[in-house]
């Protein structure tokens, strides 16, 4: 009963089935929408608003990328690392850090929990860290040079063969 059900649907109107498979194919394999391409740059107050509205952001907080970055109208989000924020909030998709329908930064694919996050402040300074790994490299290399020439294992001679010349016999004669 489903079989001609099916059949009838795509016999009678083909072009509205190959839009719902194109549709659930587009979401199955995450390809990018339409729809999330931003907008043209906001240049009057009334296409900032609009834009604030449109990412679900108040008219003090948007703040679109400059223009010649080519982002259009996208906010520009503060750059926090998925891994300083909270982990003890509860987000709707806590594997990610984040809330349902929160706008993505720009570099989204940067910041995730197992990535670079910017706004983590080292426990040394750079030129200390750059100090320790420099002396730690020239003393590996200082001692494999002075162990060079200083070699030192077990005193074995070389294996004896009969046709190498001469050997001791250990039978009296």
């Amino acid at each position: 009963m489903a079989l001609a059900l099916v059949k009838k649907a795509i016999i009678s109107n083909p072009s509205s089935f190959r839009k719902t498979v194109g549709i659930f194919c587009n979401a199955a394999r995450n390809h990018w929408n339409y729809q999330y391409k931003p907008g043209p740059y906001p240049r009057t107050q009334a296409e900032r608003e609009a834009a604030a509205k449109k990412y679900g952001l108040t008219i003090d907080e948007y703040q679109p990328y400059p223009e010649e970055m080519c982002y259009g109208d996208y906010p520009k989000m503060p750059d926090i690392g998925a891994d300083s924020k909270d982990p003890s909030y509860p987000y709707d998709s806590p594997e990610l850090k984040r809330n349902f329908n929160e706008t993505f930064h720009a570099q989204a694919e940067i910041f995730g929990e197992d990535r670079y996050d910017i706004s983590m402040r080292p426990r040394l300074p750079v030129l200390t860290q750059l100090t320790w790994f420099l002396c730690t490299i020239t003393g590996s290399f200082l001692l494999y040079f002075y162990f060079e020439n200083h070699k030192f294992g077990r005193p074995v001679t070389v294996k004896q063969y009969p046709q190498d010349g001469p050997h001791y016999l250990f039978s009296p004669k």
